[in-house]
Formats: structure tokens, sequence, C-alpha cells
């Protein structure tokens, strides 16, 4: 509701994809957190999945989305088991309002990070978050925001699980609110019958 198409969400997108970067460098093991790369050169040393990751990301960052999807997919063609390729996708998709292809893409990533808490966390969130953002999925968004917490209790080293609560909190305030909208739309409705009877 809030949170679909908002300027929030695209202002932020790059940002977080940068950060994204950042972690999986650290991740993959191919650079120290404090030596990461800048945006112009790759990380030494990195494979060639990653290569193609980072261009993604740097495509994604400078606006040139074909480009970015191009690198994402041929990462995934590389090496389909991984997460981080199909979690940018997503991410991607999602900046340029495919929400559908977003939460599948984040699902898929959700899988292959069966072994790895950081993108399994991360997928979670993004599944929950792209839910929320689309007509008519918040009792959906709050399944998988409460997947999310139940994911995140567990390895809160790696996630947020107070950060699901709070968004699952307010899918209810939401719900409860629109439950009461229906009924005084249901009242006023009534009495508009009965004033037109006489």
């Amino acid at each position: 509701m809030l949170l679909r198409h908002s300027p929030w969400s695209r202002r932020f997108t790059a940002p977080l994809m940068v950060a994204g970067l950042l972690t999986f460098i650290g991740a993959a093991g191919t650079a120290a957190a404090q030596d990461a790369p800048t945006q112009d050169a790759p990380t030494p040393g990195a494979d060639e999945y990653t290569r193609r990751v980072q261009a993604g990301i740097q495509s994604a960052i400078t606006g040139d989305r074909g480009a970015a999807l191009a690198a994402f997919r041929d990462a995934i063609a590389l090496d389909g088991s991984r997460p981080q390729a199909p979690y940018y996708l997503a991410a991607t998709q999602r900046a340029a309002g495919e929400l559908q292809d977003a939460v599948t893409g984040f699902e898929r990533a959700r899988d292959l990070a069966a072994d790895s808490p950081r993108w399994r966390a991360r997928a979670l969130q993004a599944i929950a978050d792209t839910l929320e953002r689309m007509e008519g999925q918040l009792q959906q968004a709050r399944a998988a925001w409460n997947a999310y917490v139940q994911f995140a209790d567990a390895n809160a080293a790696v996630s947020h699980p107070q950060m699901g609560r709070a968004r699952a909190h307010a899918i209810d305030a939401m719900l409860e609110q629109e439950r009461a909208f229906v009924s005084v739309r249901e009242r006023i409705a009534a009495r508009e019958r009965e004033n037109a009877e006489h």
C-alpha cells in the first residue's frame, strides 16, 4: 500500500544494490570488506560469475537496465546454483515495477540459498517487501514477513527479526483499517438505500 511504487523505493534502489554488492564480495570471499572495490574496478581474483554480477550491478546503478539484466542472466547461465545473480536480477525487475517477476526471482534466490543464511535472509525479506508493494497482496505479504521472522529468529546474526515483526504489525494495522472502511461503506450504502425507499 504505502510502499507500492514509492519514490523512496526508487531513490534507494541503487545504494541498496551497491551495499548488496559489497556484501556479495565479502560473502564470496573475493575481497575483505575494508578493501571493497570501487565501482570502476572489478574485484581482483573474482571468478567469472562474480564479475558478471558486478557488471550487472554497475549497469543497474548507471541506469542501463538492459545491460544489467543481460549480465545477471549471463551469470545465471554460468552457474545456476548460486543465489546472487537471481537476487539482483529480481531487484532490477522490482525497480522497473515488474513485481510478479521480481517475486519469482527472489523465490528462486531463496531456494538456492539453502546453505547461505545471509542470502536466504535477503531473499525472504525481498519477497515480503515486494509482495507488500503489490495490489491485493497484503495477506501474502504478512505471511511472507512471518516466514522471514521465523528464519530471522534462528539467524539473527544475518537478519533483523524485529524489522519483520514491525512490518507484519503494520500490515495488521492496514488490514484492520481496511475492514473498518468496508464496514463504514456498507452502513453508508444501507442508509442511502433506506433514504431512497422513503
